[in-house]
């Protein structure tokens, strides 16, 4: 497991945004076919707005994510770059790094494993970004996959 690093000493370049979907409990498929709870929804939509102050919550909450990127670094002479996994939080701004290689020019390079992160309360946002880049120097991203592990997942070993 990798240990969280505060991203003020890391130079990320970010590649996209974890859709909250994946890391915010939200309505489910079969919420959404019942008639009765679209219903009440639309209700809850149409009242006026209350004037009561949200407070987000400080436990601790944890996830885990699989992260894949396949990413070529023109201009490279073996260099190492890795995929990182980073989030905002209430205590501030961190990262974990999913995995790490050497990539020459004119090849592309599979990055991909499973981070667990433990944040206080619900992240503000999670970004999948690359690091080890120099001035100037760009990664391109041909594909990208980050994916919530569902909890049953977890305990379970593969060979």
């Amino acid at each position: 497991m990798s240990e969280k690093i505060p991203t003020k000493f890391l130079k990320l370049k970010k590649i996209a945004d974890v859709p909250r979907s994946e890391y915010i409990n939200g309505p489910s498929t079969e919420d959404l076919r019942d008639e009765k709870k679209r219903k009440r929804f639309l209700s809850i939509l149409r009242k006026p707005p209350q004037n009561t102050k949200t407070v987000a919550s400080k436990a601790p909450v944890t996830l885990s994510f699989n992260a894949a990127a396949w990413v070529k670094v023109p201009k490279s002479l073996k260099q190492t770059i890795s995929l990182v996994i980073s989030y905002k939080d209430a205590s501030g701004e961190y990262a974990l790094v999913v995995d790490e290689d050497e990539i020459s020019d004119g090849f592309s390079l599979m990055l991909t494993g499973c981070v667990t992160l433990t944040s206080k309360g619900v992240p503000e946002y999670i970004h999948a970004s690359v690091a080890g880049l120099k001035d100037h120097q760009v990664a391109l991203v041909d594909d990208l996959f980050v994916q919530k592990v569902k909890s049953a997942n977890l305990n379970k070993k593969t060979a």
